[in-house]
């Protein structure tokens, strides 16, 4: 593997780690990790069991530490509690180190495995290192399930769940590579596209499939297709690129996918889908600025979810207000800023958890405030800069104060780029009319949004699974709101802030910008947007 070079960024990447693993432990761990590249997903007791079975078979000999030593190592990341992966590029890289033979004997050792001595308790994770397994021993077999299982997503789409499977039937594309399975990949990566958000290609790839009417057969299996890809409205939004002196320098057109909840009194909510995915979560060394407590920089593994399109209006806090009563009054008009198009203002946490809780309770679904590592996943919608618009900011994209103090210790500027103006109040929500790639308008600046979380000094044992940070909770209070309202009332840790607002300088509007406010507290600027995790209406 030495010297060898690829034209993918993501292979010649995933060769680059194999490359180092191999440096640091040797050829025999090289040739552990390839057999533990095989399952989907690993934990410490399915390695030392494959290691068991190995030095049974007389395969390859490897001390206990070779265990520990992959699962640490930068081939694998932790996605649960004793639960690993391997980036996909690095398992496929891997695995084209293993004969159709092995691979074969580890699908047997697999489906033993999955039979007796599996009980990790994660839907579907069971049924997906058996489909692994399956694939290469009854290859008809496991295209036929894999088929059926597709086809039933279709008719109840949950695009968390398209994305998983389909994810899963590309991690099997080698065993399916036959002629005879191609439509089942194509129908595959057709729903990745969509719950990814590529609707044009899904598009493209749903009309490659050999259809009669609104079903293809596909691996033996009739599968009715959707009339349209995407079982939600679509939207147009315009992203903009700036150089670092805050020129724009690239304008492009993306889709996003969104459901509208009626919130009465002629009054909607536009909750747009942001995919699951991973980040880097914090300011990286150097980025100007930057604050300790944004520090250290870690990934995070995000599930997918649905976000408000804007901050919640003056007008959907009216509609919510006036329903009945959870646990504490709202105020039918808190904001200073009046305007029914507005941001609301003025809001506490508390009035913030009352409103999803009320929320939740009208429409069935379960609204919630963001986890600050969702709220950040979601601002900066695949980008690692300090605005999602680039390396800096202008008063033409956002609202914040453009000017300096007058003292000159806040900047009106952030890095290279200019100054601008000082609106001195909060503007129209989309105003600005451009968005971030996820579809999210007024992710820098305007106004403050609550999080969920309790504040932390800095990321020093924050999860990396995207939930609320709280260590101190053993209940289910950041899964149902009623149970957060009672269980909060007597807890006066302050709570977490992202975004910047209409008062602030450009630095405190960054993506990694970190502030915290009492959970009583209600200033004007200070508002909040809400997520839903829940399937498509």
């Amino acid at each position: 593997m030495t010297g060898y070079q690829v034209n993918d960024p993501k292979q010649q990447e995933a060769i680059n780690r194999i490359q180092a693993f191999r440096k640091r432990f040797g050829e025999s761990h090289l040739e552990f990790a390839r057999q533990a590249a095989f399952p989907l997903a690993v934990t410490p007791d399915l390695l030392y069991r494959l290691r068991d079975y190995l030095l049974r078979e007389k395969e390859l000999q490897v001390p206990w530490v070779a265990v520990s030593d992959l699962l640490l190592s930068g081939l694998c990341s932790e996605v649960g509690e004793e639960l690993y992966e391997m980036d996909i590029a690095v398992r496929k890289e891997l695995l084209k180190g293993l004969s159709q033979k092995r691979l074969c004997q580890l699908s047997q050792f697999l489906l033993k495995y999955v039979k007796r001595n599996f009980q990790w308790n994660i839907t579907g994770l069971k049924q997906a290192q058996y489909w692994t397994a399956l694939a290469y021993v009854d290859t008809n077999k496991a295209a036929e399930e894999l088929t059926r299982t597709l086809s039933q997503l279709l008719q109840q789409p949950n695009l968390g769940q398209w994305l998983q499977k389909s994810s899963l039937v590309e991690s099997l594309a080698e065993p399916l590579r036959d002629a005879n399975f191609q439509p089942l990949l194509t129908l595959a990566q057709a729903m990745k596209q969509t719950a990814q958000g590529n609707y044009t290609e899904a598009t493209r790839l749903f009309d490659e499939l050999p259809k009669t009417g609104n079903s293809a057969v596909v691996a033996g299996v009739t599968v009715n297709l959707p009339t349209h890809p995407v079982p939600a409205k679509i939207f147009t939004v315009e992203t903009v690129s700036v150089n670092p002196q805050g020129q724009i320098i690239k304008r492009e057109t993306k889709e996003a996918a969104y459901f509208t909840e009626d919130l009465g009194a002629k009054t909607t909510l536009d909750m747009v889908y942001i995919p699951r995915g991973r980040f880097m979560m914090g300011a990286p060394e150097g980025e100007a600025e930057s604050y300790g407590d944004e520090k250290p920089q870690h990934q995070v593994t995000v599930k997918p979810f649905f976000m408000g399109k804007y901050p919640i209006t003056q007008a959907q806090w009216q509609a919510v207000a006036k329903l009945p009563k959870i646990h504490y009054d709202l105020k039918s008009n808190p904001s200073h800023f009046k305007g029914k198009n507005r941001p609301v203002e003025g809001v506490s946490w508390y009035d913030a958890v009352e409103f999803c809780a009320r929320l939740s309770q009208h429409t069935g679904k379960p609204y919630r405030l963001p986890s600050e590592a969702e709220w950040e996943y979601a601002c900066r919608a695949g980008t690692t800069t300090p605005f999602h618009f680039g390396e800096t900011i202008t008063t033409d994209l956002a609202n914040y104060r453009g000017t300096d103090d007058k003292d000159g210790e806040w900047s009106g500027s952030y890095g290279q780029g200019s100054k601008g103006i000082y609106r001195q109040e909060t503007t129209p929500v989309g105003s600005f009319g451009v968005a971030n790639a996820f579809g999210l308008y007024d992710m820098h600046g305007n106004v403050w949004e609550w999080c969920a979380d309790p504040w932390h000094d800095s990321y020093q044992g924050a999860p990396t699974d995207g939930t609320v940070w709280d260590e101190t909770c053993n209940d289910n209070r950041y899964q149902n709101n009623v149970d957060l309202l009672i269980n909060t009332k007597e807890d006066n840790r302050t709570r977490l802030l992202r975004g910047g607002s209409g008062h602030i300088n450009p630095r405190y509007c960054r993506a990694a910008f970190r502030d915290n406010l009492g959970p009583d507290i209600g200033y004007d600027f200070v508002g909040f947007r809400v997520v839903c995790v829940a399937a498509w209406t």
